[in-house]
């Protein structure tokens, strides 16, 4: 059985021509959730993270979405999908229980199949008008959303909220030093669980 999962979720092509898509827009995570649909059974299996990332060298071009997935027989593991050319899921690996050893029933999952990538956009939008005034928007860099599950050894638990949900971001924009000149700044973006309202991390 497992080896018949590993080959179902090791190779398959993606959309046709290979559209890499902008970090800023949202038909990048709209694709990357159908993607993760091909792999994941949202009956018997919990996505509990999911990050975006774009290379350093081409900035805000989505490149690869890497999730963590806990089935009902609480087995947990990580699959990394490539998200431009011919996009494919490489296979998918065993995560070890002395660091994450999420239970099923009481993780509360990513919901993958009503995956709202209109609040990933509005979120990005809201941190582009936290750039300072005269600042120039650059690139998002990551997009990431992580519940908190306990890790096998619990000695690593005790400075985890278990359970807790966050999103958060990296942004980076240019803007003008002192001396005039156009200076590169990066900053975590923060996502407000309650009101969906961002901030930069201080």
């Amino acid at each position: 059985m497992l080896a018949l999962a590993i080959a179902l979720i090791a190779m398959w092509s993606c959309h046709a021509g290979g559209t890499a898509y902008d970090a800023d827009t949202k038909e990048g995570y709209a694709e990357a959730v159908k993607l993760i649909l091909k792999s994941v059974d949202p009956a018997t299996e919990k996505v509990y993270y999911m990050k975006f990332e774009c290379s350093q060298e081409h900035g805000n071009r989505l490149e690869t979405l890497t999730i963590k997935v806990v089935s009902n027989k609480d087995m947990a593991y990580s699959l990394k999908i490539l998200l431009t050319g011919n996009c494919q899921a490489l296979p998918m690996e065993h995560l070890p229980h002395t660091f994450e050893a999420p239970i099923y029933k009481n993780v509360k999952g990513i919901d993958i199949t009503h995956f709202d990538a209109d609040k990933v956009l509005d979120q990005i939008n809201q941190a582009k008008k936290l750039i300072p005034e005269g600042g120039k928007f650059k690139a998002i860099y990551d997009y990431t959303i992580s519940e908190s599950v306990p890790a096998g050894d619990k000695a690593f638990n005790d400075t985890e909220e278990i359970g807790k949900v966050t999103t958060s971001f990296f942004l980076s924009f240019f803007q003008k030093d002192s001396n005039g000149q156009e200076a590169f700044a990066a900053v975590r973006c923060l996502v407000d669980p309650q009101n969906n309202k961002v901030s930069f991390d201080r």
